[in-house]
């Protein structure tokens, strides 16, 4: 980050200081600045798109539950999502960089350590993109065939056709990031507004079309544990499905380099995101919970937020239009998904820490987008679908793989900065948490710590073959791969981000630009 060697420097200083970061690189801009703060808003919100997320995850959340898992579930994620966000919005202020959270480790961390805690965020953060990208794409080829089904009960959808669809998906999606980059600022917005549109149709068409609504009871209290755990545990279960709704709100940080002001505006866009998620999903879901009419047919249900729209409106034509448009708005999730994982894999290649660094880093300039490294990304995606062909269970052990790791990479820097001591790490920033950072930055640290554990369980007891939870399994597969890679060569040769950290001098209207690495000790 360009930084002030003063006190805050006001609005003016601050946006002429992140301005003349480029320049303070010792290099030219790779990418051009084309997000403004409302097309940054878009394409961030657009990739967690909260209530078009809930459509998709609810089944679990209710099967903990019942209404009350997910109405209440729902209010808790968000808000614990809020926190958690605005621990790392604070050292987006501080440090602004498309590598976002390795970039922040390293910059809070010892010089002893800064290193490897650095590479192994940011092999966490590549990979939990690549995973959550894949989570979404393979929903949305569920959703297409099911809908196929609905229409058409004679066809009954195969695992390997899901996989087409979302090999189809995935490649479509990477032409339009590669191929269009320069209308993906508008195009994030144009999903944005399909998102708010979809939203206040859908939700007042499920209350005005239902004819019957639940009672206020099975909404909000009449608790039904279908997991076989005790209640109080089924719950955090459940509420680790909603927490999903809700992840990935560092996308904004992949995207600071193109984003005019990226210490003001980026924090502003982070902590914006969750709360547009809970203003919209909130009030979607209670429509949701009190226009339905059987709830268990719903979780049984193939695709539940289609049979969910049907029960509401008794009208097959009208459910069908509505999972179209679902699917639409979540295919612009995948979008975005996709860009920020390239982004992300761009800026850690930049830094040598993946293989193939040389070639993943290069942005070529008729593109003006990094191609290399969203290609290989999509790559990755399409062998990771490979595995829900081979098992469902073990691909939903992943999805969790990814809510995981993308939170852990949230609260690494901040446990660490808690560790060190805020005020001898932090330099000086827009977004200041002040006398609250101690505690966003603790609590942000038990919870992830605790949802460690959590994400470990199975979903329904007595586990069997079918319904067992692989997270362990897969966690050990991730940490076996970032030790190889580290000790196979990257020990030697990553030395963190090779970001040129100057000091902008404030004098008047001219700012001085002098070429040192400002890092904390």
């Amino acid at each position: 980050m360009v930084v002030s060697k003063t006190e805050k420097s006001g609005p003016a200083s601050v946006l002429a200081a992140d301005d003349a970061l480029p320049q303070a690189r010792g290099q030219q801009r790779e990418l051009p600045q084309q997000f403004s703060a409302s097309s940054a808003l878009s394409f961030a919100y657009v990739v967690t798109n909260s209530w078009v997320g809930y459509s998709g995850t609810f089944s679990t959340a209710l099967l903990a539950g019942g209404g009350p898992a997910v109405f209440y579930g729902v209010i808790v994620a968000g808000i614990v999502c809020i926190i958690i966000t605005l621990g790392l919005a604070e050292l987006a202020s501080a440090f602004p960089s498309s590598g976002g959270q390795y970039h922040f480790t390293y910059m809070v961390s010892s010089p002893k350590t800064r290193t490897a805690c650095a590479f192994v965020c940011g092999w966490l953060s590549s990979l939990a993109w690549c995973l959550a990208t894949v989570s979404g794409t393979i929903f949305i080829a569920q959703a297409i065939l099911a809908l196929g089904s609905f229409l058409n009960e004679d066809y009954h959808p195969r695992q390997w056709q899901t996989y087409l669809v979302f090999l189809a998906l995935i490649i479509l999606a990477t032409a339009m990031v590669c191929l269009l980059a320069h209308w993906l600022p508008r195009l994030q917005e144009v999903m944005f507004w399909s998102s708010i549109s979809a939203f206040v149709v859908c939700l007042a068409a499920v209350l005005g079309m239902s004819k019957s609504k639940q009672s206020a009871r099975v909404v909000f209290t009449q608790y039904e544990n279908e997991t076989g755990w005790p209640d109080g545990l089924s719950f955090l279960i459940g509420l680790g499905t909603c927490m999903y709704m809700f992840c990935a709100t560092d996308a904004a940080t992949h995207i600071a380099e193109e984003v005019p002001d990226p210490g003001r505006n980026i924090p502003k866009v982070m902590w914006l995101t969750p709360v547009i998620g809970i203003a919209t999903t909130l009030p979607f879901v209670v429509a949701t919970l009190f226009a339905t009419v059987d709830l268990g047919e719903i979780v049984r249900s193939e695709l539940p937020i289609l049979t969910l729209y049907h029960q509401a409106t008794g009208s097959k034509d009208v459910a069908a239009i509505f999972t179209i448009w679902l699917i639409f708005n979540y295919f612009g999730g995948t979008v975005a998904g996709l860009a920020t994982s390239g982004r992300m894999a761009w800026a850690f290649a930049r830094d040598n820490g993946l293989p193939f660094s040389g070639t993943l880093a290069t942005v070529y300039p008729r593109f003006q987008t990094p191609v290399a490294s969203t290609v290989a990304c999509a790559v990755l995606m399409a062998l990771y679908g490979l595995i829900y062909i081979a098992s469902s269970t073990a691909y939903s052990s992943i999805v969790s793989m990814a809510i995981l790791s993308m939170n852990v990479t949230y609260v690494i820097p901040q446990g660490i900065l808690l560790f060190r001591g805020r005020e001898k790490v932090l330099v000086d920033r827009y977004f200041d948490l002040g006398r609250y950072g101690v505690f966003v930055n603790a609590f942000s640290c038990v919870w992830v710590g605790l949802y460690t554990v959590i994400f470990c369980f199975p979903t329904i007891m007595p586990p069997t073959p079918s319904n067992m939870n692989y997270l362990a399994p897969v966690v050990v597969v991730i940490v076996v791969l970032i030790l190889v890679v580290w000790y196979g060569g990257k020990k030697k040769t990553f030395f963190g981000p090779s970001v040129v950290i100057a000091e902008a001098l404030a004098q008047e209207s001219s700012i001085a630009i002098v070429s040192k690495r400002v890092i904390p000790s």
